[in-house]
């Protein structure tokens, strides 16, 4: 089993994230760890499925590669009271007892530059019960007559799989 925490994968994820959004990029991604240190990862941006899907094709692949932890990121657009509309980004690492997650909007400028202000953090031992944190728990289920659509479409997607990400720190 790996000696690495949430916490420990998640500065070094949020550090590597926010030096991809300095450079124009904000992915929208799931990393897994296996208890060995291996990574791999899927890209969301390139998936076209509903949000229920997704879950399940997240769940999908954590199991079958064997992550005992994943990293998660996703980029959410909130419209505000004045009906501006923001930019938010979601990190966060969690495992089968243990999260740490935050948010950040994205701030803009002129020049097209990008950079990430904090929002706030919060980490739990309840992952079960908190979205985004629930994908090593029981909270989705993948039926097993679903199983061969996942495993298909993760098969189609494991040509894009990237491992050691070099915007990661990793």
């Amino acid at each position: 089993m790996t000696t690495t925490t949430c916490a420990e994968l998640f500065r070094d994820y949020v550090n590597g994230y926010a030096a991809q959004a300095a450079a124009g990029h904000l992915p929208k991604q799931v990393i897994g760890v296996t208890a060995d240190g291996r990574r791999f990862e899927l890209d969301l941006e390139s998936v076209d499925l509903g949000p229920f899907q997704k879950d399940k094709l997240i769940r999908h692949v954590l199991q079958t590669e064997g992550a005992e932890r994943y990293l998660y990121a996703t980029v959410l657009r909130i419209e505000e009271d004045s009906g501006k509309v923001s930019e938010r980004v979601l990190l966060i690492c969690a495992a089968t007892d243990e999260y740490v997650g935050g948010d950040w909007t994205v701030v803009r400028t002129a020049d097209g530059a990008m950079s990430l202000k904090p929002l706030g953090e919060w980490s739990g031992n309840n992952p079960g019960q908190t979205p985004g944190t629930w994908f090593l728990t029981d909270t989705v289920v993948v039926e097993p007559a679903e199983r061969p659509r996942y495993a298909a479409l993760w098969v189609k997607l494991c040509g894009k799989v990237k491992a050691g990400h070099p915007g990661l720190l990793w």
